[in-house]
């Protein structure tokens, strides 16, 4: 009996490690339709060549606290993310209604605690760790009168660990399975780059995908590097 009533704490300690190991998980991992982030961005191009990029910042990453150094904004932004140079081919306009179709491709979003973007700067917006590389589906930027929206959808190609307020952060384990982003747009035009001259503000949110059919329940996530 002395034997089995010493032993419980050890038991105790080993139950607690399970539930806390397994919460933290769950608290990682957003199922299916549920936000994985909000975001604030600027789509550049040059109407000369039909070339743009698009970067910004993150607002909120679901469990992430100290997403900003201070005030909210682009310039104290701890997490921020930047694409690969897209084509833009914008198709006859319907009226009002304007359509410019963007390329799929890759863009990367970056950890950086020590934040200073700005949006005349696009290198701002592209330092730091790289916390996640992702996909873009091929876009189509609908416009009508002063604001218009897009959509697409993307996957996790990989992603890294970091250090966020002594706790260590995988972003890829929130949307293992992908992710649909959805954009509103204004099409009153800010100042753009020396590269893109023209710049058109927008925000939004993405949803987290689910797991393929054929997917087994214990498919595993994105490989980190």
């Amino acid at each position: 009996m002395r034997k089995l009533t010493s032993a419980i704490p050890l038991y105790l300690c080993a139950l607690v490690l399970m539930l806390s190991t397994t919460l933290a998980f769950a608290q990682e991992r957003v199922p299916a339709g549920a936000i994985v982030w909000n975001y604030v961005a600027r789509v550049y191009f040059n109407p000369n060549n039909g070339t743009g990029q698009v970067a910004g910042y993150f607002t909120y990453f679901p469990g992430v606290d100290g997403m900003f150094a201070g005030t909210p904004s682009e310039a104290t932004a701890r997490f921020t993310f930047r694409s690969d140079t897209l084509q833009l081919q914008p198709v006859p306009s319907q009226g009002s209604l304007g359509v410019i179709l963007a390329n799929s491709g890759e863009w990367r979003i970056y950890f950086n605690p020590t934040p200073s973007g700005n949006w005349s700067d696009l290198d701002s917006f592209s330092r730091g760790q790289v916390a996640a590389v992702l996909t873009h589906g091929a876009k189509e930027l609908v416009s009508a009168g002063a604001s218009g929206t897009s959509m697409f959808s993307g996957d996790v190609l990989s992603s890294s660990d970091f250090v966020l307020n002594a706790q260590e952060l995988n972003l890829g384990k929130i949307f293992p399975h992908g992710f649909t982003v959805f954009s509103t747009i204004s099409n009153v035009p800010v100042s753009g780059t020396a590269e893109f001259p023209v710049g058109l503000p927008y925000a939004g949110s993405a949803i987290a995908k689910g797991p393929e059919h054929n997917e087994s329940s214990t498919a595993s996530g994105p490989n980190n590097r």
